[in-house]
């Protein structure tokens, strides 16, 4: 009854780490360490590595600081309440541990951001948002996506959850994004030409190098509305499927 049971809640993709049963359903851990000694046998008796449950397995600092800055530049709410109540939280639970940050605010800022900024935000409507940005854009603040991402800017990830993009919010707070972009916009045709200018220069067009010559032209010839990889993007522009090697004009 005992393994039915674990297996019953993995298949449903209840956490199985010892804190959530010992919360949830204390009679069930207690009968897995009485009849097999420990939690984790039990766990592994029932056929589930215990590994693949284990809620601080994987995290690291360094992964851990990753996941906020991929959460935060997709523009999720990062406050603690939120994240407890999402899908990071083992991550969470992770980060205040006294190994790693002992905090939710020490997490936030070794990951370059403010945590008071986070909380400031967070509970602000489309107004207060719109307010926001035509007072920096009166300041003579550079609104541009690049330099609101650079400069950890909770306010950009805010726009985003609430309008979907950072251009739509700038728009819809009646500025002209066009005019203060800074990120290229790329057809085929000028990913194509860049490919072709980089090999008329001698530069060799493998992966890694022409990610760190030109990121934007790598970027773009990624993007699947383009080419969705490099290789194919090589493919097109030279006719080469590696590029591993300078191409002769």
């Amino acid at each position: 009854m005992v393994l039915d049971e674990i297996r019953q809640w993995h298949q449903r993709g209840e956490p199985l780490y010892s804190h959530h049963v010992r919360k949830n359903f204390q009679e069930l851990l207690a009968a897995g360490i009485r009849y097999y000694g420990s939690w984790q046998l039990a766990v592994e008796k029932a056929g589930i590595q215990y590994q693949e449950v284990r809620k601080y397995q994987h995290w690291t600092k360094d992964l851990i600081v990753s996941q906020i800055q991929s959460l935060f530049q997709q523009g999720a709410d990062l406050s603690f309440r939120a994240m407890m109540l999402s899908t990071y939280n083992s991550m969470v639970y992770a980060a205040i541990r006294p190994k790693h940050f002992g905090s939710w605010k020490a997490a936030l800022t070794a990951a370059g951001l403010a945590p008071e900024e986070i909380y400031r935000y967070r509970s602000w409507d489309e107004a207060t948002i719109l307010n926001e940005i035509r007072r920096l854009s009166a300041q003579g603040s550079d609104l541009s996506s690049k330099t609101m991402d650079e400069t950890s800017n909770p306010l950009i990830a805010t726009a985003r959850r609430r309008f979907g993009n950072w251009g739509a919010a700038v728009e819809k707070a009646g500025i002209d994004y066009s005019r203060i972009r800074r990120r290229r916009r790329w057809t085929s045709a000028e990913i194509v030409d860049g490919i072709r200018e980089l090999r008329a220069k001698g530069v060799r067009l493998q992966s890694g190098v022409v990610r760190k010559e030109a990121p934007a032209l790598f970027a773009a010839a990624c993007k699947p509305r383009f080419f969705g990889s490099w290789s194919h993007a090589l493919t097109v522009a030279t006719g080469h499927k590696k590029g591993c090697a300078p191409l002769t004009v």
